[in-house]
């Protein structure tokens, strides 16, 4: 008899009201009569710009705006929003847009409010890419194929957009091979490098260089370029050194090939050092010849002289030993040190 008025009381509870939905946005009152968003292109570091809106009313009275956020750089004169906004009246509402500290691809916008409850905020947007304050022509360059007497030269021209005058100096250790040297101009700065091939070690054919440029610029403090070179020889040796690995191996050969293609004698070797030895006599003019490198004894290492007749200097190609022997052995993990036995008193 106890459950009836019970169940009475909870019919009796008034239902659960729906949560109350979100007002919506109010309509807009007004209308931009000029292309949406602003697009300001290419802009130096630090080229002041102006993005200009023009704004219509399309409210029944009069009613002010006022600026409630500005993205960095940005500033507006508010004398501009002074004055109400008439029924009908189109306004030019021009903002200033510096890109002091900026680089890259931006984006920023205005948000204006008004003293009209029943409209919304409003967003102008606008959009430029800041180009960076200092700029090189090239991250990488390339010398190409060099030959052995030749001294080729090329330049990274660095250039500031405005600001104090550009200061470089080099961060990376030059090779000897390479003569590095900054050279001030009027609206920059150039790396001048020069290639010496004749300072080169034998057998050193190719190479890629790291060079590291620091700047006086807060943005871009060091520059990373790469440039990369090859030795063109009209005699291509194979290997361009010759390394014995092996105890037992007392004979490799070294294969002589002309670039061109056309044949050409070897005039005469000989090697620098002990320990090596050329087997074979030159011999008549070829495309391609080998010679055959013999390791007398554990020297480490010699340099073979080739004189060709094509060449106007002899190919030297460097001649190695890796005695095992020799080679230094691996570290030894240290044993570990034993506990301190504990007294217990």
């Amino acid at each position: 008899m106890l459950l009836l008025p019970a169940l009475l009381l909870l019919m009796q509870v008034p239902p659960t009201p729906a949560p109350a939905k979100p007002d919506p946005v109010p309509p807009a009152r007004i209308e931009l009569t000029t292309p949406f968003p602003v697009h300001l292109g290419s802009v130096g570091p630090r080229e002041i710009r102006e993005a200009v809106y023009g704004i219509k009313s399309l409210h029944e009275r009069p009613f002010h705006l006022r600026v409630l956020d500005l993205s960095l750089g940005l500033s507006l004169d508010e004398g501009q929003l002074a004055a109400p906004l008439q029924p009908g009246e189109v306004r030019m509402v021009k903002v200033k847009v510096d890109p002091a500290g900026l680089v890259g691809a931006i984006k920023g916008a205005v948000r204006l409010g008004t003293d009209d409850p029943g409209q919304p905020n409003y967003i102008l947007r606008y959009d430029m890419m800041v180009r960076p304050e200092v700029t090189v022509d090239a991250e990488r360059k390339s010398f190409g194929d060099v030959a052995p007497h030749e001294s080729p030269e090329l330049s990274f021209r660095f250039r500031r957009e405005g600001g104090d005058p550009l200061k470089l100096a080099l961060a990376s250790e030059i090779p000897p091979y390479l003569d590095a040297e900054l050279v001030p101009g009027e609206s920059g700065s150039d790396l001048r490098l020069t290639l010496r091939p004749r300072r080169l070690k034998p057998g050193v054919t190719a190479g890629l260089e790291v060079l590291k440029v620091a700047t006086n610029a807060p943005k871009q403090p060091l520059f990373t370029l790469y440039l990369d070179w090859r030795i063109s020889l009209p005699v291509v040796p194979e290997p361009s050194r010759v390394v014995f690995t092996e105890p037992k191996n007392t004979l490799l050969a070294l294969e002589l090939r002309a670039r061109d293609g056309k044949p050409f004698r070897i005039l005469k070797t000989e090697v620098q050092g002990r320990g090596f030895q050329v087997l074979d006599a030159p011999g008549p003019e070829a495309a391609r010849q080998v010679l055959r490198i013999r390791r007398m004894g554990t020297g480490p290492e010699a340099l073979l002289l080739v004189h060709c007749s094509n060449l106007e200097e002899p190919l030297r190609v460097p001649l190695h030993y890796l005695d095992p022997k020799a080679r230094p052995a691996k570290p030894v993990a240290p044993a570990p040190v034993p506990e301190e036995p504990h007294h217990h008193h």
